[in-house]
């Protein structure tokens, strides 16, 4: 091993490089310009006597043989976390964030609009909710909670479904004037859609409307569901939306509610080491907290409470 005490900062950069997996994304993480994250894994390797990345065509991996010392630094961030979270609660008036990242419709729609029942339940956490439409690398800290639509099956993830919630079509009066309403899904074929652009989708679970009619016409497409929705207020055509989107907007109706509709999970995902430190617990328990009450809401079989 070379001369002069291994400090923390270098390690803290080996650590981001081998998660982000490239060192100018690294970089921008911890807001070092791109030679001082070379410069300081250089004199980490040299300091240890030992290579610790690799170059490849998918980008820079740890080595093999750094595998252990990796595994020995994540250690040391968890217990340097934990240490910040005990001195975060010991602190006078201190708050605490916890970023959350989920669609954005559940972000948007839902957990936005239910965050008086965290100020009650966790008044000394603020949440930093990220609208994002594929898979959060919860690694690289991307986000603190993933809720998402299926299960990551990720190593390092503690993952459990705790929700359900239904999908129903939807149209504007204006377009039931126009068109009439389908008495039945066979009457769906004459009937024109709004949804999702097929090329950008990232996530296969929001290819919900291909269960309720097989090539269903559409006649607007775009990336962001909020947009569908305004879209089918307009009179552009028939949208199928979760529960929470449609609650509260004016001009839509629901079509066949009793013969179409689609279910789907909502999974809440959190890195192992991560589980115990009480900001996230009390996210977690908001989260839980607002999924449950709002069970019915959001299988259709209730209307939006204002409060939970």
């Amino acid at each position: 091993m070379g001369q002069g005490a291994i400090k923390w900062d270098d390690l803290r950069v080996f650590l981001e490089v081998a998660r982000q997996g490239s060192i100018h994304a690294a970089a921008k993480r911890l807001k070092l310009d791109h030679s001082t994250v070379c410069r300081r894994i250089d004199k980490l390797e040299s300091r240890l006597a030992v290579k610790l990345l690799d170059r490849t065509q998918k980008g820079i991996v740890v080595r093999a043989d750094a595998q252990e010392l990796l595994k020995h630094i994540e250690q040391m961030e968890q217990h340097a976390t934990s240490l910040e979270d005990v001195l975060a609660r010991g602190g006078a008036d201190a708050i605490q964030t916890v970023r959350v990242a989920t669609m954005e419709g559940i972000a948007s729609r839902y957990v936005a609009r239910r965050l008086p029942a965290l100020e009650r339940l966790a008044p000394d956490i603020k949440i930093e909710l990220v609208s994002i439409p594929q898979m959060v690398d919860l690694s690289r800290k991307e986000a603190d909670i993933f809720l998402s639509l299926f299960n990551p099956h990720l190593t390092g993830l503690t993952s459990k479904r705790i929700a359900e919630f239904r999908l129903f079509l939807y149209c504007s009066h204006g377009y039931a004037k126009a068109h009439g309403l389908p008495a039945d899904r066979d009457e769906l074929v004459d009937h024109v859609f709004v949804g999702y652009i097929n090329d950008l989708l990232a996530i296969d679970a929001v290819r919900w409307l291909d269960e309720a009619i097989v090539e269903p016409k559409i006649s607007f497409h775009s990336n962001s569901i909020i947009a569908q929705c305004a879209a089918a207020v307009g009179g552009m055509g028939i949208v199928m939306l979760p529960t929470f989107v449609a609650a509260g907007v004016d001009g839509l109706i629901r079509v066949l509610p009793d013969k179409v509709s689609v279910r789907r999970d909502v999974w809440m995902s959190v890195r192992m080491e991560q589980n115990d430190l009480m900001r996230i617990r009390g996210v977690i328990r908001f989260l839980s907290h607002i999924f449950r009450q709002d069970s019915d809401f959001l299988l259709g079989k209730a209307e939006w409470l204002e409060e939970v």
